[in-house]
C-alpha cells in the first residue's frame, strides 16, 4: 500500500501517534508519504517540521493561492503518487478523496476553525 500523512492539524498536533501509524505502515511493508498544502510563504518549510518529529522518507509540498484548492491538490498529488490511504483533518479533503477511490481517514482537529481557516497560509 501507498499510504500518506497530511502534515498539519494531522502529524503536527499527533505527532508521537501519527509517527507511530507511520512506524507500523512501514514495518508492514507500505511506502509512507507526507502531503502538505501550504501558502506560498511557506514554500520549503514543512520538510524540517516534519523531520523534527518523524524520518518519514518522502514530504511533498503542495502550493495553494487560496485553502480553497487544498483539496484538489492533494487529490492531484495522490494520484500522481498512487496513494490508496490518506490521513487528513479537512473534511473537503478526505470527501473529495473518498469521491475518487482513495481511503480517506479524518483525524478531528480542536477547536471550531472551518476547513479553510484552519490552514497555516
Amino acid at each position: 500500500m501507498i499510504v500518506g500523512f497530511d502534515y498539519w492539524n494531522v502529524l503536527s498536533h499527533y505527532p508521537r501517534q501519527v509517527a507511530h501509524l507511520m512506524a507500523i505502515h512501514e514495518a508492514a511493508g507500505d511506502e509512507v508519504h507526507v502531503i502538505s498544502a501550504i501558502g506560498r510563504g511557506r514554500i520549503g518549510t514543512v520538510e524540517a517540521e516534519v523531520r523534527e518529529v518523524t524520518d518519514v522518507p518522502v514530504v511533498h509540498e503542495v502550493v495553494f493561492s487560496h485553502t480553497r484548492e487544498s483539496p484538489e491538490l492533494k487529490l492531484a498529488k495522490c494520484v500522481e503518487l498512487g496513494i490508496e490511504i490518506f490521513y487528513d483533518d479537512r473534511e473537503d479533503v478526505c470527501r473529495l478523496l473518498s469521491e475518487n477511490g482513495i481511503l480517506a481517514l479524518r483525524v478531528p482537529r480542536g477547536g471550531q476553525a472551518g476547513d479553510e481557516a484552519a490552514e497555516r497560509v
